[in-house]
C-alpha cells in the first residue's frame, strides 16, 4: 500500500517536472520566435531606407566610395535577413545588386559634378536623401561598420555632392526662367546659387567658373531686359 502510493506520488512529480519542462522550453522557443520577428522587422525597416537612399544617391552621380559603403551595409543586412528567414525569394534581386555595388572602386573628386534638379520640389527632396545617407554614416560608424576616416570622407563627400547639387539646380532653373523669359526668377536662381557658392565645400576653380558663368549668364539676362525696354518705348512713341 504504502509502495503504492509512493510509486504514484513518484509519477506524478514526473508528470509536473516533464509538464515545467517542457512549458519552459516552449516559453524559450517563444521568446526566441519574438525576437526574431523584431529582428527581422528592423532589419526590414532599415533596408528600405537604406535602398531607397543608395537608389536615390546613385541618380545624383555620387562618389563610388560612398555608394559601395551604403550597398555593403545593405548587401550585410540582406544576407542577415536571408539567413533569419531562408524561404524568401524577393531579395535575390537586390543581393545581386548589392554585391555588384558594392564592389565600385573608389571614384574622382569631381563626382556629381553635373547632377541636378529642375524643380524646388525635387530639389527638396534630393537634399532629403543626402540628409538621411549622412544620418544612415552616422549609424555605421557607430556600430562600427566603418571607421573615422570613411566616416569623415563620406560626409565631406556628401556635403559637397548636396551643395554642388544646389548649385546646379539654381543655375538649370535659372536657364529655364530665362527660357520662359522670367527676368525676377532667372535673377533669383542666380543670387542663390551665389549664395551657395559663398558657402566653404567646392573646389576653388569650381566656385570661380561657375560665378564666372552667372556674371556672363546676368550680363545678358540684363542687356536683353534693355533692349526690351528699349523696344517697348519706340513702340509706345510711336
Amino acid at each position: 500500500m504504502l509502495a503504492s502510493y509512493f510509486l504514484t506520488t513518484l509519477f506524478l512529480l514526473c508528470l509536473m517536472m516533464a509538464g515545467l519542462l517542457i512549458a519552459q522550453q516552449a516559453g524559450q522557443r517563444q521568446g526566441q520566435h519574438v525576437n526574431r520577428l523584431s529582428r527581422l522587422s528592423a532589419l526590414e525597416s532599415r533596408r528600405k531606407q537604406v535602398h531607397q537612399t543608395a537608389r536615390a544617391l546613385q541618380q545624383m552621380e555620387t562618389d563610388p566610395e560612398v555608394l559601395a559603403l551604403l550597398f555593403g551595409s545593405l548587401l550585410e543586412d540582406l544576407q542577415t535577413i536571408k539567413s533569419l528567414d531562408p524561404v524568401r525569394s524577393d531579395l535575390d534581386k537586390q543581393i545581386k545588386e548589392a554585391e555588384a555595388a558594392s564592389k565600385q572602386s573608389a571614384g574622382g573628386g569631381n563626382a556629381g559634378s553635373s547632377a541636378a534638379v529642375a524643380t524646388e520640389e525635387e530639389l527638396t527632396m534630393t537634399q532629403r536623401h543626402i540628409q538621411r545617407a549622412l544620418k544612415i554614416f552616422v549609424s555605421m560608424y557607430q556600430s562600427d561598420k566603418i571607421s573615422a576616416s570613411q566616416y569623415q570622407a563620406c560626409r565631406d563627400r556628401l556635403r559637397t555632392l548636396g551643395l554642388r547639387i544646389a548649385v546646379n539646380s539654381c543655375l538649370l532653373m535659372a536657364q529655364r526662367a530665362v527660357d520662359s523669359e522670367d527676368t525676377i526668377k532667372a535673377m533669383s536662381c542666380f543670387r542663390r546659387a551665389e549664395s551657395f557658392l559663398g558657402m566653404k565645400g567646392l573646389p576653388g576653380t569650381e566656385i570661380v567658373e561657375k560665378r564666372t558663368y552667372i556674371k556672363t549668364e546676368r550680363e545678358k539676362l540684363i542687356a536683353q531686359s534693355e533692349a526690351g525696354r528699349g523696344l517697348l518705348l519706340m513702340a509706345t512713341a510711336d
